[in-house]
């Protein structure tokens, strides 16, 4: 028995969608247009195109799609391995989150090691895995069973779509294949007509409202073949769209024969994907901030300490923690008793000389602060200087060459209520020797220590020098 021609059916499947319509209530006056070989926009094909207005004037559209044994390929389905690799890579993406939960909620923590960052690398070697175990297990679904037939039809909108093939179609092919076809027109409403060997259709399912089983779908005009192709022609393309025409014509013979498929997004897959990951992300944060504490080797972190250290200026093995001298007003201090020439500080207070030292040795590094109301003054060391690292101020009163005359100035500072510090000008970067006595503390805006030496200066004698304003430069630690 010959087989039918795809032709064939186009003229059969035709004549039967006149007779299936031939009692829908029409428009008075109307004609119903019906055609062959219709294509229209993003390369969709109608074999067979059939529409008329009905009495509410709105246009009816019906379309089919022929299938002969030649071109069965349009209505055998095949596996669509772009969706399930989607799905496989969302459900691993959310299977991971889930799973550092369990093991949070169990209070087991598998990241937090010394080893973190090799523990998230392997948690994170999983995904592939668990791809391929979803990949291999389900991809035989039906969910994934691609149809050409169907995907074209759900690429625009018609009131009624049908699917004719011939008898001998699925001839030497599993039944599966017939099924698979016959459920699909089933879920997403389009028709089935069957034409057997004597040309005569035979009814396997009517059409539903397939709107709503496939929603979102374009509408735009079928146009003849011929008429196509003259409009294309007609069409001045960019330069872009020369490139895309010159590609899809090289590409065409391929395409048909190993990609018939129309493009698909994936937009529930991209938003679980992406779910998961800030899931993970999240959960991984908290497993991190719960690392234990690690506890070096001491010889060799002391070692590695002096190594990256070695640049710097050497700290000092001993330390003035903020050590009170004899307070300014008892001469009768007991605690020591060389206070006027501090022998008693020879061992504590680290000395240096400058270059002036063969005229008179340099005064101790040191630093004195007094507050108002208090009798006790405090030593430093210039370490408090060493973090300075911008340009400071500070508003300078005098230069005593002495100890005990920067001491009796800041009784007298101490005494008009103001806080004042007696410093080695070269603990601030500068030069010179004795001791320079300033105001209040050191100042970073020029702007707001000139108001401040402005305020200050009033409470001061009039007969008493004025405060002036000096420029310091950050000290630096390197050793030069």
């Amino acid at each position: 028995m010959s087989s039918l021609s795809e032709n064939t059916i186009k003229q059969i499947a035709l004549g039967y969608l006149k007779s299936f319509y031939r009692l829908r209530p029409r428009a008075f006056n109307t004609v119903t247009i019906t055609g062959t070989d219709m294509r229209g926009s993003n390369n969709i094909i109608a074999d067979g195109f059939l529409h008329f207005t009905q009495e509410d004037g709105k246009v009816f559209t019906a379309t089919f799609e022929a299938t002969s044994q030649a071109t069965k390929d349009e209505i055998c389905y095949r596996p669509r391995l772009s969706h399930v690799v989607w799905d496989s890579l969302a459900f691993a993406c959310l299977l991971l989150p889930t799973f550092l939960a369990i093991a949070h909620i169990a209070h087991w923590y598998p990241l937090a090691a010394e080893n973190f960052w090799v523990r998230l690398l392997y948690l994170s070697s999983t995904l592939p895995i668990w791809m391929g175990i979803y990949f291999m297990t389900f991809r035989r679904l039906p969910r994934y069973r691609y149809i050409f037939a169907i995907e074209q039809f759900k690429q625009y909108k018609a009131d009624d779509q049908w699917i004719a093939f011939g008898y001998d179609a699925f001839s030497g092919m599993k039944e599966k294949y017939r099924l698979e076809l016959i459920r699909q027109c089933s879920r997403f409403g389009f028709g089935l007509v069957e034409i057997n060997a004597q040309r005569l259709p035979k009814l396997i399912m009517a059409p539903s409202r397939a709107e709503i089983f496939v929603p979102k779908r374009s509408v735009f005009d079928f146009l003849p073949q011929g008429e196509w192709q003259k409009r294309l022609q007609s069409m001045t393309l960019g330069p872009w769209q020369k490139l895309k025409k010159f590609l899809r014509e090289q590409f065409l013979p391929v395409q048909n024969r190993y990609f018939r498929w129309f493009p698909r997004t994936y937009y529930n897959q991209w938003a679980l994907v992406l779910l998961g990951l800030m899931i993970t992300s999240f959960l991984i944060r908290i497993e991190y901030q719960k690392l234990p504490t690690n506890f070096p080797n001491e010889k060799r972190y002391k070692k590695r300490v002096i190594a990256d250290n070695k640049d710097e200026r050497v700290e000092p093995s001993y330390f003035i923690v903020d050590a009170p001298i004899a307070g300014f007003y008892d001469s009768t201090f007991t605690p020591y008793e060389m206070r006027f020439n501090e022998e008693q500080f020879s061992g504590m207070i680290q000395s240096e000389e400058t270059d002036d030292s063969e005229q008179a040795a340099a005064p101790p590094l040191r630093i004195i602060i007094a507050e108002p109301g208090d009798e006790i003054a405090l030593y430093y060391t210039c370490d408090r200087y060493n973090g300075l690292h911008q340009t400071f101020y500070l508003l300078a009163d005098s230069v005593y060459s002495q100890l005990s005359g920067a001491r009796q100035r800041l009784v007298q500072l101490n005494e008009l209520g103001l806080s004042a510090t007696a410093v080695w000008p070269p603990c601030l970067g500068g030069t010179g020797k004795g001791f320079l006595v300033y105001v209040d503390e050191l100042l970073v805006d020029s702007t707001g220590a000139a108001q401040l030496l402005d305020s200050l200066q009033l409470m001061l004698d009039s007969t008493d020098r004025r405060l002036k304003l000096q420029k310091f430069y950050p000290i630096t630690n390197k050793v030069e």
